[in-house]
């Protein structure tokens, strides 16, 4: 039997909602509501009200919810939402939980597009979100990363952050003002796609001919207001594996590399398996490989490496610390210290030894692109390009290196689609000629959103009150969200300033405390937006 998380976890979390439950919350959702009604509450406004019931009780539902969405399996870069079994049994789900309170279901597409919405007519608000996840190695999670846990004040599991938590935080709000009897002057619609993560064409689709409503939120960034998000850029390189150009009886021969999970990650581990030469042995090899990890680690203090045997070869390998792309300057990207530590070798000069000295030379230490003579930035808002190798792999003959760039506004694409082209020249010239531009370049634009009209100050105004930050103002990322499909959107958290951002990390978290402000804020929001006159800013602090 699961104890309510209210009281299996009373001794673990500060917040007042779950160490000191209130005595309104219990008994049936209309027991509940009765006590937030007009006549419990008089003279309170239905936005106080509704603020009041959010306050006191949704946490121990959103964290259930949160939960309950988590154990699907919906990882879409793995089968498409059409083909996807996870993505097909959490619509099920939420079509279920739909009909249970009162709200119409819509699927849009093969499970592409999931659309609950709450009122009638024409859409006055929509709220946008992703049911779909990366993937979660097992191996680099402590607990399995679909099934949820609760510790220490943190809720954990993949998807919790990225997208699901905040899913769960806005159907709860929406049902809280539907118990209440309040009614939107429109439909608020909570849009679901399931291949933000992969494949964006349900939505794209979706976003194209659907009815739009005036404001539209995504909460799959950050707060307090992202205005701007950078442009998506995938760059694909490649070099036939061998044979070897040049060598000696003493170098050591590349037979395998890996690094990384996904596009979207800073990877976390990478691996290099040598051979040795036909001059030397492997206690030999393996002697020297370990002599140049502690070479390099003398001047550079971060490098975590190691190296062993394994079936007749040496196994370097690589640790950094994983997480998400866009914020690839907090965290350790493997892939430079196997450049460092290989830059220190002697190679055979295959495409393996190639791509290396490509990482090395090109990447290493640059998180801006100052190396392949790509970088630029807009000083004003949306701050540089951000370049970060993601994925190598050895497969079919040939070696192959993905890399994720997030570009700011400042630069048209053919500017900057040039300036790829002269940096495939420069990677070409450092190895020969081996390593070439490879596969489907893709360039996106930024998306930048209206900053002085009703959305966002009215964002802005709930954000600084919930937070006493008079002095907070709207922001950019370099995330790409589903905001950028729909004109003047915007994204409204989940992530606060200063906390670290895990959505694509191993042992994905949320804290309880952030989970029920976002939740608060997002009741507000809707009630602003949908339900009163006509939008207008929340009173300031």
């Amino acid at each position: 039997m699961r104890l309510p998380i209210a009281a299996a976890l009373c001794c673990l979390v500060p917040s007042a909602a779950l160490a000191a439950p209130d005595p309104r919350c219990q008994g049936t959702p209309k027991a509940r509501a009765a006590r937030f009604s007009e006549d419990a509450m008089k003279g309170a406004s239905p936005q106080a009200r509704h603020a009041a019931y959010v306050q006191a009780c949704a946490l121990e539902e959103v964290v259930a919810l949160t939960q309950e969405l988590v154990r699907f399996k919906t990882v879409s870069s793995e089968a498409p939402a059409p083909k996807n079994p996870g993505i097909a049994a959490m619509g099920r789900f939420l079509q279920k939980w739909a009909k249970s309170h009162d709200m119409a279901w819509r699927t849009v597409g093969a499970n592409e597009v999931f659309e609950i919405a709450w009122g009638k007519g024409a859409p006055a608000l929509g709220l946008v979100f992703h049911g779909d996840v990366v993937p979660a190695p097992v191996h680099e999670w402590k607990r399995p990363p679909f099934e949820p846990y609760v510790q220490d004040g943190r809720l954990f599991g993949r998807g919790v952050e990225d997208d699901k938590g905040p899913l769960a935080s806005a159907l709860v709000a929406l049902d809280y003002a539907r118990q209440l009897g309040i009614e939107p002057r429109g439909k608020v619609l909570v849009i679901i796609g399931n291949g933000e993560e992969s494949d964006w064409t349900g939505m794209l689709k979706y976003a194209a001919m659907e009815p739009k409503a005036p404001h539209v939120i995504s909460v799959d960034s950050s707060f307090p207001v992202v205005a701007a998000q950078s442009g998506f850029v995938a760059w694909n390189l490649s070099a036939p594996v061998g044979p070897a150009r040049k060598s000696s009886r003493f170098a050591l021969r590349p037979v395998d590399a890996k690094g990384g999970e996904f596009l979207t990650q800073v990877p976390g581990t990478a691996t290099l398996k040598l051979l040795p030469g036909e001059g030397s042995s492997l206690p030999v090899a393996l002697e020297t490989v370990r002599a140049a990890i502690a070479d390099e680690q003398r001047t550079r203090s971060w490098l975590k490496a190691d190296a062993k045997e394994e079936g007749g070869a040496v196994l370097l390998t690589v640790h950094g610390k994983a997480v998400h792309s866009s914020v690839a300057n907090e965290g350790v990207n493997a892939l430079w210290g196997l450049s460092a530590v290989s830059s220190r070798l002697i190679l055979e000069d295959n495409g393996i030894a190639a791509m290396l000295r490509v990482l090395f030379l090109r990447f290493e230490g640059d998180h801006h692109g100052q190396k392949l003579a790509v970088e630029y930035s807009d000083a004003a808002l949306m701050g540089p390009l951000l370049v970060a190798p993601t994925m190598l792999r050895v497969a079919d003959g040939k070696v192959s290196l993905g890399v994720n760039m997030r570009r700011p506004r400042g630069q048209d694409s053919a500017r900057f689609n040039a300036a790829l082209d002269q940096a495939a020249l420069l990677v070409g010239q450092d190895s020969d000629g081996r390593v070439t531009e490879a596969g489907e370049r893709y360039v996106g634009d930024p998306h930048v959103a209206d900053t002085s009209g009703p959305l966002v100050t009215t964002l802005m105004a709930i954000y600084k009150r919930h937070r006493d930050d008079p002095d907070a103002v709207p922001t950019s990322v370099r995330g790409g969200t589903y905001a950028r499909l729909f004109p003047k959107a915007v994204d409204f958290g989940p992530g606060f300033p200063g906390d670290e951002y895990t959505g694509h990390a191993p042992d994905e978290s949320i804290s309880l405390e952030n989970l029920d402000l976002t939740t608060r804020m997002l009741a507000e929001a809707v009630y602003l937006l949908s339900v009163a006159p006509e939008p207008v800013s929340a009173p300031g602090k």
